[in-house]
């Protein structure tokens, strides 16, 4: 698939999906349908063991859906669709927040497994629908506790609060703040360091983790006990069991 709406590169094993609809990167059709794709491919490819997304230019990460393209809401990927292959990927997806993050932004951001945030004093990140009468409708509703707590989660959203950089740091919504110069270098350094670890075991701990959160305890730890005998019998336990007893830097394969 051509991309247009959306840039994917990819170097060591790191992927960068770059939202490219400046200044605010809202999400038309085209977005969905190429950012669905992406992330769909990038599932099954061994060439990438990690995912950034950011994107284009300093203003916005994403103003979430683009208002002016509601004729075409029906068609296509959904945002839930796009949210949930994010969340629950095999491999670690990495929010690197350039610039605001509202609505359906902040809802890809909560989708990802870590989230880093520019400085930049005009970036808020939030959850603002209920201003317009209606719900955010890609998960944010249940991502946003999972990562805040339930009373935060609620004030943010009904009282349809953008917070800055400092703030969201503050409760925990993003991990880390940024120089807005520094954003891309320090997503790019975490995604390199995962993309470094095992990537079987990796896929195994946020497969298990995610339907435990999603399913519950039980559910997760069948999970864990589907993936023991693979990880067991994997080129890659091997490979870490020697560079242990040689005591040297493993080299994972994903095998």
């Amino acid at each position: 698939m051509n991309y247009s709406n959306i840039i994917v590169s990819t170097k060591d094993f790191v992927t960068t999906i770059t939202l490219n609809r400046p200044p605010m990167n809202a999400v038309n059709l085209g977005i969905r349908e190429e950012f669905f794709h992406a992330v769909t491919e990038l599932e099954k490819s061994k060439e990438t063991r990690a995912v950034i997304i950011t994107g284009a230019g300093e203003k916005g990460f994403s103003a979430g859906m683009d208002v002016s393209d509601l004729a075409n809401i029906a068609k296509g990927p959904n945002g839930n669709q796009i949210m949930n292959a994010i969340a629950g990927s095999t491999k670690p997806y990495i929010a690197a927040i350039n610039g605001h993050a509202l609505g359906g932004g902040c809802e890809t951001a909560l989708a990802c497994h870590f989230r880093l945030m520019t400085d930049n004093p005009k970036a808020f990140i939030g959850l603002p629908e209920v201003n317009l009468g209606i719900t955010p409708g890609w998960g944010g509703i249940h991502r946003l506790p999972r990562v805040v707590g339930k009373s935060k989660a609620l004030d943010i959203i009904l009282f349809s609060k953008r917070l800055s950089a400092q703030e969201a740091l503050a409760i925990g919504l993003v991990d880390k703040v940024v120089p807005a110069a520094d954003l891309i270098k320090e997503a790019t350094a975490l995604a390199t360091a995962l993309a470094k670890r095992p990537p079987l075991a990796v896929a195994a701990v946020l497969s298990g983790m995610s339907v435990s959160l999603d399913k519950g305890i039980e559910e997760g730890l069948r999970k864990d006990e589907e993936w023991a005998p693979k990880l067991a019998s994997s080129k890659d336990t091997m490979e870490g069991m020697m560079a242990f007893m040689e005591k040297r830097e493993p080299k994972f394969i994903g095998e």
